[in-house]
């Protein structure tokens, strides 16, 4: 069998007789350019820079650029796989060349390239060192601001500069140089130790020249904590009016991750009280309660805010920066302990409900909810049911933060629908496995408990238990099922609503749309099962939702997933004005590239339509008779 090196050996080998080839034959551009994007697909291909690199940029650098930078290895080896610099060796002279063709031209992306694989073999440090001394230089040759600002953006790599390097790059240019220094400014989180100290020269020439905001910028970015809490008490005694103590407060916040937030943020409340309460308010992300009771800052802190009734700081310190038991033993507190009037129980209470962190990207967004415990949670409901029901429901979700059964069975005798509901969304996601062991899980009372009571309303009364598992499947979020098989197999109440019951929810056409715009994946899927039964309530149901379903066509699918998709759409395809629409977005799908589409069941499906609605055909589509010859 051939082991990684050999077969990089002999990938390489015939990478390079390729490349020797396509460049010995008589190709124009537009084929030499097609026939490099098929080499490109083999892995040693970038590495070998050396062997198409300078050949392409020098044969045409309009067509091959954008190629050259697609494909610029991070490092390159020669055809042994060993790692060379191609700034030594055979190609040394050459790339030195292209090197310096390449800053000519101003072509500041590839120059940066280039230099960083001049800078390959070097240790880290050392390379640092290099970066520096070469970015003086050329800086300090350049005698115009355009000059500057292309040198600063041909070494816009990730290394860091060293005061005195920026203290020259800021006296020769102050405007051009300022966001490159922060750019490249080492920053406080390293400088608790001995080899490194906040710069002092750079802000102190900064505010020679009345460049107040460069050098507070440093400062955030360098200072250490201590530092930082001695600084904002001083602030605190120099600074009277309360707008302008924040703004400077703002201003020396320090921009790294703080350890112990909580000890200098009680220090500025004992101080000034509420002047500083906007500026907490403000970065109260940046407390953390200690899981070990060793620091009770934040413990004062809380008792502060509560004592005085800053009720602002004091909510947003237990969303955000409380431990769960904390946050409970508060909602615990105004429930049991509190003499307050009913009126402020609750509106405290309401403050205390919702969002702490979030933290959001592109598609993907996630939140912090501080939950209650079962009994805290049950003493809720029992004074507050609409606190549970509506602010606190996030507070009392069925998950890693517990299972709620004494909730749920106190909900269930109520016969309180939306919240049994909204447990039921939860805990119909969760995966039972007993193991070896053959013993409950926790969640196994509770999953019995809700089983029980769906069961017995789907005994009594189909439409009511349809109506009502629309409003469960619909409620339960995207992504939220990993292994479906493992959860119906392992659930009981899972396995009611989406193997067991769904004969009947084609009994409700409310419903059945409510299932198809839920955004789980595996809750349409019951629906497109549903609609694609053969049985004339099914087809009627499919083409009064064709409008969603013809979605299906067109957007990314598991293969087992669009194949219910395609039986539902062949119901919706019975009538003549579904299928009107349908005949269209089918035609489309046959041209997506996507190779794992059941192309054969969508042509089937196509051809179905044409055959029972001929005028529905296209010129090429109709049939053609051939007769016997005269």
């Amino acid at each position: 069998m051939e082991t990684p090196q050999q077969r990089w050996l002999r990938e390489s080998r015939e990478v390079e007789q390729a490349l020797r080839g396509l460049f010995a034959m008589d190709l124009d551009d537009g084929q030499l350019r097609q026939g490099m994007e098929e080499m490109a697909t083999r892995w040693p291909f970038p590495g070998l820079i050396a062997l198409w690199g300078p050949g392409l940029y020098y044969r045409n650098r309009t067509v091959f650029r954008p190629f050259i930078l697609a494909r610029f290895p991070q490092f390159t080896f020669d055809t042994q796989g060993r790692p060379q610099s191609v700034f030594k060796g055979p190609s040394a002279e050459l790339f030195e060349r292209w090197l310096q063709d390449v800053d000519r031209s101003g072509d500041v992306e590839l120059f940066r390239r280039l230099y960083r694989l001049q800078l390959q073999d070097l240790a880290w440090e050392a390379r640092g060192k290099r970066w520096r001394e070469d970015l003086l230089a050329r800086y300090g040759a350049a005698s115009t601001r355009a000059q500057r600002q292309r040198v600063l953006n041909q070494f816009d790599l990730l290394f860091e500069l060293d005061e005195p390097a920026a203290i020259t790059l800021y006296t020769a240019d102050s405007v051009v140089s300022r966001g490159f220094i922060l750019a490249h400014l080492p920053w406080g989180l390293w400088y608790g130790s001995s080899r490194r100290s906040p710069w002092q020269k750079l802000p102190a020439l900064a505010r020679e020249r009345g460049d107040e905001a460069l050098a507070l910028d440093v400062y955030r970015r360098q200072v250490s904590e201590d530092t930082w809490k001695l600084d904002v008490l001083a602030l605190c005694d120099s600074v009277r009016e309360p707008g302008a103590l924040v703004e400077a407060l703002e201003q020396r916040h320090p921009a790294q991750w703080l350890k112990d937030a909580a000890t200098t943020f009680l220090a500025l409340a004992s101080k000034r009280g509420r002047d500083v309460v906007p500026y907490l308010l403000r970065h109260v992300r940046d407390v953390r309660q200690p899981w070990l009771p060793l620091n009770r800052s934040f413990a004062q802190l809380v008792e502060l805010a509560r004592e005085r009734e800053w009720l602002d700081l004091w909510s947003a310190l237990m969303c955000t920066s409380a431990t769960p038991d904390t946050y409970d033993h508060e909602v615990l507190g105004l429930l049991q302990r509190s003499r307050l009037p009913e009126d402020e129980v609750q509106r405290r209470l309401l403050l205390l409900a919702g969002v702490g962190r979030e933290l959001n990207f592109p598609g993907l967004g996630l939140v912090q909810v501080q939950p209650l415990k079962d009994e805290t949670a049950v003493l809720l409901y029992e004074r507050f049911p609409d606190l549970v029901r509506g602010p606190f429901l996030r507070h009392v979700s069925p998950g890693r933060s517990g299972t709620y059964p004494k909730l749920t069975t106190r909900a269930i005798k109520l016969e309180d629908a939306p919240l049994v509901d909204y447990l039921a969304s939860r805990v119909a996601l969760q995966s039972v496995w007993y193991g070896a062991s053959k013993q409950p899980t926790p969640w196994a009372e509770v999953i019995d408990r809700l089983s029980a009571s769906y069961e017995a309303l789907l005994a009594r009364s189909p439409e009511a238990f349809v109506s009502r598992a629309a409003t469960v499947l619909g409620k339960m979020p995207a992504f939220a099922i990993g292994n479906y098989g493992l959860l119906v197999r392992h659930n009981r109440l899972a396995r009611l609503l989406f193997e067991r019951a769904h004969a009947h929810y084609a009994a409700d056409a409310r419903a059945m749309r409510d299932l198809l715009e839920s955004p789980q994946i595996h809750v349409q899927a019951l629906a497109f099962r549903v609609l694609g039964r053969d049985d004339e309530r099914a087809r009627t149901l499919a083409a009064r939702n064709v409008d969603l379903l013809q979605a299906t066509l067109l957007r990314p699918l598991h293969r087992k997933t669009r194949l219910m998709a395609l039986g539902a759409l062949r119901n919706a395809a019975r009538d003549e004005a579904a299928a009107r629409q349908l005949v269209g977005r089918i035609r489309d799908a046959l041209d997506l590239p996507d190779r794992r589409y059941p192309k054969e069941a969508l042509l089937g499906l196509l051809a179905d339509i044409l055959h029972r609605w001929p005028a529905l055909r296209g010129p090429s589509e109709q049939p053609v008779v051939y007769g016997g010859a005269a």
